[in-house]
């Protein structure tokens, strides 16, 4: 995985790299802005059409449609990885789901299970079906992508009891995954998302914008992330300028989390 003395260390062309959720938000802004380094990117999301359209956007990558909740199709989505292109060099587990936003005496427990099996289940088994092509090629770079849920409570804005148990468990797997498989030179990091404008993040604004405002109020830089703040960091960790960094959640949220 390292390169040569003297060459750039962000450097990322060539490499091939899985991105789930890439049809919006974060996962679209990744998407584009690795493909700009010279990133073949494997697209993943549910939407098609979406992702089709992304595709013919970008030169050298491929669309695979992809449920991260069902078995099927990520085992579908590393083989088409693996047919297409030879290799995987990094995984970035972006896909995500919102629980209900119910107080936790009202979230289901079928809600309760289906935001564990897109936000941690499918994670973990995205990051194992990417092992043995990392160990075959002497390295690779996982990135899961956490939120400020799993450092602090929801609750004062917009109860989120599975949204954070899910993030909460990636950001701790990611440990324990970048403990284990640190001897194969795999890096397991995560970047923990703050307010996000994003399509998922409408669901924290009501008509009154209260949400926003309360959470407003604790960014000590006074604004929302764009998606375009994801990917500084994305690239840092997918790239040998962090070949010594594992295990790692790196906040990327305007300081929300230093209080």
């Amino acid at each position: 995985m390292r390169r040569g003395e003297g060459t750039d260390l962000f450097d990322l062309s060539g490499r091939v790299v899985i991105v789930t959720g890439a049809s919006a938000g974060i996962g679209r802004t990744l998407a584009l802005g690795l493909a700009r380094q010279g990133v073949h990117v494997v697209l993943a999301a549910r939407r098609e059409k979406l992702l089709v359209a992304l595709e013919q956007e970008l030169p050298g990558s491929l669309a695979v449609r992809c449920d991260v909740a069902v078995d099927h199709d990520r085992a579908q989505l590393i083989e088409q990885a693996l047919r297409r292109f030879g290799r995987i060099d990094g995984l970035v587990n972006n896909a995500g789901i919102l629980g209900s936003g119910f107080p936790a005496t009202r979230e289901s427990t079928e809600k309760f299970v289906e935001v564990l099996q897109v936000d941690l289940v499918a994670p973990f088994d995205l990051a194992k079906r990417c092992l043995p092509a990392f160990r075959e090629q002497g390295g690779g770079s996982v990135v899961n992508v956490t939120s400020t849920a799993a450092i602090l409570s929801c609750a004062y804005v917009y109860p989120q009891a599975a949204y954070c148990a899910a993030k909460g468990g990636l950001a701790q797997l990611t440990k324990e995954l970048a403990a284990q498989w640190a001897r194969y030179d795999v890096r397991v990091n995560a970047f923990a998302p703050g307010f996000f404008a994003t399509e998922m993040s409408e669901a924290l604004t009501d008509a009154a914008a209260a949400p926003s405002q309360r959470l407003m109020s604790r960014v000590p830089m006074g604004r929302g992330a764009d998606p375009e703040d994801a990917l500084g960091v994305v690239q840092f960790l997918l790239s040998d300028a962090s070949r010594y960094v594992t295990g790692q959640q790196i906040a990327v949220d305007g300081g929300y989390t230093i209080f």
